[in-house]
């Protein structure tokens, strides 16, 4: 059975806290000489074991005065336990302190062999190995001055360098790299990876718990002394995570109160709107140390993205909802707050009685014309366009048929269209379809998006986990919130319509709502997808959506939404905007108005009167965010490999 190169058995270090003032020497040595000197009895740590098998790579994780640095010291010998056992086997390498084993007063150059004579080495072999120490250390220029001259940075460069020239038994690092540049750590990741791999054993402290779980597979929890938890890398530091988080939640509360009890303002910022948009901008002030109060006037968090669980399927209550982008930044950012599976969104849709693919693909065109190749469906999708001749389109019509031509435009555009923005496709601008995407290819995947996926457990809980720890009011109005509480914030996050903030005094912008008939059915598949379009006009519904395919349900039930989309009027809930040259002059004159507004910033889909995916709103409540805050950048994910 192979032997453990490190064992600590119940391990206790116990220190003296005077608990008295003494104010000198001669007083402190006739207090102690009449036994008068009062003494509190602290323990650094209790009961402590450890046991390391030779190769293994072990963090130790807690906060500051937990224990850490004081099991390496024993480990190493520099301190005596009071109770128990430490034994070690192999020669240890110790990077505990920046500048130990340093002598201020000499150069580099002469510490180097200094450093070398402490961890055992002859100076021939310090000689031998002294142009890589310089080398990897990159203090070349600064050999000959004073280490006392020196930077933190500059000592724990030379000493690392020193350290880990020759591979020792068992490595030992405590924080000491934190103070290093960017290129040096990934030197020293770099290098301890190496070592690792070569045998070496790594007893690694670091409050950067990435880092511990990028190097470490053991990890040791002390808080106060004892041993919280110890076990796997991963599991340990979660649970230490976790705990932090809670703690720190609790310190932000009070943080808050005695905030709200000097300024007199409860809140710093007033989020109207509990949607998506407004979750983010809150979750983010809230990190920054900010006061935030999110008020909806629904009895619900979410949005228009909210999904209610109902015979164990997760409803998409205003509409189906998948995520998709091809930011990696924005896909780690939601990733934070939930599991996503893997659902690819390939919609059918139902002219008639026909049944086609969505996109326009190679599918769609073999079905419509019985051609198999894409040659021959460009070819006739060419065709068809050069018989119509448009040369400007004047309007949504035109410019779909210039675009895909008429048998693509008749099934697949029109009636859809026309049901979605209740006008005729000539009374619609061109703009509106810029572009019809299509596809030669059999590939039925209806975004480009490089990711893409519902949340697990629905959108409602993404929300949830942005809003932890924020105060929210729901069944609130605006309206009658401020004229209740003029006085208990400082600015204001507005969502809701932008022209209803300003009482419509310059009259109404337009938007498209849409209207729902949601019924569960007692079969366990209703149409096979998730998502079916209705092109044509006769059918008055857009789209049927089966909620339980989004997130591939296994209930005996189902449940279907059939939407129809419907002219909005006050009163109504607003889905999207209706952007054509009219309402977006109107807005303009809103946004004029807005721009003058010192307290109150606006955003999302109503508050910018713009047409958003998911990922664009979590993009522009983060670029607000930075703008506001005044910040670099927001944290969206830990970069690999920058601390090591």
């Amino acid at each position: 059975m192979e032997k453990n190169i490190i064992d600590v058995d119940h391990v206790s270090i116990r220190f003296n806290l005077a608990n008295q003032k003494v104010n000198n020497l001669k007083e402190y040595a006739i207090k102690l000489a009449k036994h008068e000197l009062m003494f509190q009895e602290f323990f650094a740590l209790k009961d402590v074991s450890l046991h390391v098998k030779p190769g293994e790579a072990w963090g130790l994780i807690g906060t500051n005065g937990s224990g850490k640095s004081t099991l390496l010291k024993t480990i190493t010998g520099i301190l005596k336990p009071y109770e128990g056992t430490v034994k070690t086997r192999g020669k240890i390498a110790p990077m505990i302190e920046l500048g130990a084993g340093f002598d201020m007063e000499l150069t580099a150059r002469e510490n180097i062999f200094l450093n070398g004579a402490v961890l055992g080495h002859s100076n021939e072999f310090m000689e031998a190995h002294f142009d890589d120490i310089v080398e990897f250390a990159g203090l070349g220029k600064f050999l000959d001055s004073p280490i006392k001259n020196y930077s933190s940075g500059m000592k724990a460069r030379l000493g690392f360098a020193v350290a880990t020239m020759v591979d020792p038994d068992i490595l030992i690092c405590d924080e000491v790299l934190s103070v290093g540049d960017y290129q040096f750590k990934k030197k020293c990741n770099e290098r301890m990876t190496q070592m690792l791999s070569g045998g070496t054993t790594l007893l690694y402290v670091s409050h950067n718990i990435d880092s511990v779980k990028r190097l470490c597979t053991h990890a040791l929890w002390l808080d106060h002394g004892e041993v919280i938890m110890s076990g796997d890398a991963r599991e340990v530091c979660d649970a230490y995570n976790t705990r932090q988080e809670q703690i720190f939640k609790i310190e932000r509360k009070e943080k808050e109160v005695k905030k709200a009890q000097k300024t007199g303002n409860k809140y710093d910022y007033l989020v109207v709107g509990a949607g998506l948009f407004g979750a983010v901008f809150a979750h983010e002030a809230y990190k920054a140390g900010k006061r935030c109060l999110v008020i909806d006037k629904r009895d619900h968090i979410g949005g228009n993205i909210y999904t209610e669980n109902v015979s164990k399927i997760n409803v998409h209550k205003y509409g189906a909802h998948i995520f998709h982008t091809s930011n990696k930044e924005t896909w780690d950012y939601v990733n934070q707050f939930a599991e996503f599976n893997n659902y690819i969104n390939s919609p059918v849709a139902m002219y008639k009685d026909e049944l086609y693919n969505l996109p326009f693909n190679m599918n769609t065109f073999s079905k419509l014309w019985g051609l198999r190749t894409p040659k021959e469906v460009k070819a006739k999708i060419a065709e068809q366009i050069a018989d119509l001749n448009i040369t400007e389109p004047k309007n949504l019509e035109e410019q779909a048929l210039s675009l895909v031509g008429k048998d693509v435009y008749e099934k697949l555009v029109k009636g859809y269209t026309e049901k979605q923005w209740g006008r005729d496709c000539k009374d619609l601008p061109a703009f509106i379809i810029k572009r019809l995407p299509l596809r030669f290819t059999y590939d039925n995947n209806y975004f480009n998006d490089r990711y893409q996926g519902i949340p697990e457990g629905g959108y409602t809980n993404i929300v949830k986990e942005l809003l932890e720890g924020i105060d929210v009011k729901l069944n609130t109005d605006y309206a009658d919130y401020v004229k209740e509480h003029p006085n208990t914030f400082e600015k204001v996050l507005y969502t809701g319509p932008i022209d209803e903030y300003f009482d419509y005094s310059l009259g109404h912008l337009e938007y498209r709502t849409v209207r729902f008939e949601t019924e569960e059915l007692d079969m366990e598949n209703y149409q096979g997808n998730a998502v079916v379009n209705y092109t044509d006009r006769e059918v008055p519904y857009t789209r049927i959506i089966e909620h339980k395919h989004f997130e591939f349900g296994t209930s005996p039930t189902t449940i279907i939404s059939r939407e129809y989309s419907v002219e909005w009027k006050p009163g109504m809930e607003p889905y999207y905007p209706v952007n054509d040259e009219k309402n977006n002059g109107l807005f303009q004159k809103y946004r004029e108005l807005a721009d003058k507004e010192d307290r109150v910033l606006f955003g999302g889909r109503l508050g910018n009167y713009k047409y958003y995916n998911m990922d664009q709103v979590i993009e522009a409540a983060l670029d607000l965010v930075k703008k506001e805050l005044h910040l670099k950048a927001v944290d969206v994910a830990p970069e690999a490999g920058t601390e090591v």
